[in-house]
């Protein structure tokens, strides 16, 4: 819940759903404003501290990416819905946003995991500009589907699940750094025939408490069986 981030390094809490809406709530408004009010059957997709200087990232199925300032949005109060990013960002039609990152000083990489066991680790770098363009096209390689995306500021353990289902722990350490926006990638999970790759979670918010069973030393690697009392899932997927 967002009550449980730490705000005191924060003026902002950039608040995105599944369905596309958007609110930037202040730590004082969060203290005082009781439940997130949501539209019928849409949910929270991501929330995160941010300073009201910051940038947003925001990614979308059409390999774009958008570029908006928090200062350009309003505050706003947990009681109301926020306003709808493919209309504020004039996105092209059926076009839906999938995750939003904050570049912070743009250092690190960015991990892009596809549906077929691709994976592809590129320079934050990449996505800054000099200019004031908001949308930058060629976001990221149009030959699989994406299925998460998340910020990393140094190398960690991913949890990777494929539809069999099945497993696979590796340190993002054994990806190489690309500076091309749009790589396919590299061969993380090998899939056999009619499964694809489905999520991407950290290992140590998932149900698993073996993780012992499905960490892989190198890539690609086909993981390990999902046992049942390991299927408790606790974490949305990174996208």
């Amino acid at each position: 819940t967002t009550e449980n981030y730490t705000l005191s390094l924060h003026d902002a809490l950039p608040i995105f759903t599944r369905d596309g809406y958007f609110k930037k709530i202040t730590p004082q408004s969060l203290r005082m404003s009781g439940e997130q009010k949501y539209k019928d059957g849409d949910e929270l997709s991501q929330s995160f501290g941010a300073t009201n200087r910051g940038e947003l990232l925001i990614f979308t199925d059409r390999q774009q990416v958008y570029k908006a300032k928090l200062c350009d949005f309003a505050d706003t109060k947990a009681s109301v819905l926020g306003v709808y990013l493919p209309t504020v960002l004039s996105m092209d039609d059926e076009e839906h946003v999938l995750c939003m990152v904050d570049p912070g000083d743009y250092r690190g990489e960015l991990l892009l995991v596809f549906e077929n066991g691709k994976a592809a680790k590129v320079e934050l770098s990449a996505y800054k500009t000099t200019s004031n363009r908001r949308r930058l096209t060629g976001a990221y390689s149009d030959k699989s589907p994406l299925k998460a995306l998340l910020h990393l500021k140094e190398d960690r353990e991913i949890a990777v699940y494929s539809t069999e289902p099945r497993v696979l722990i590796v340190n993002t350490a054994l990806l190489g750094v690309k500076t091309t926006r749009t790589t396919q990638g590299v061969a993380l999970l090998t899939l056999k025939k009619k499964y694809v790759l489905d999520t991407v979670r950290f290992p140590e918010e998932t149900g698993i408490t073996d993780l012992a069973r499905y960490r892989g030393r190198s890539i690609p690697a086909t993981g390990a069986l999902l046992k049942t009392e390991d299927s408790d899932d606790k974490q949305l997927s990174l996208i």
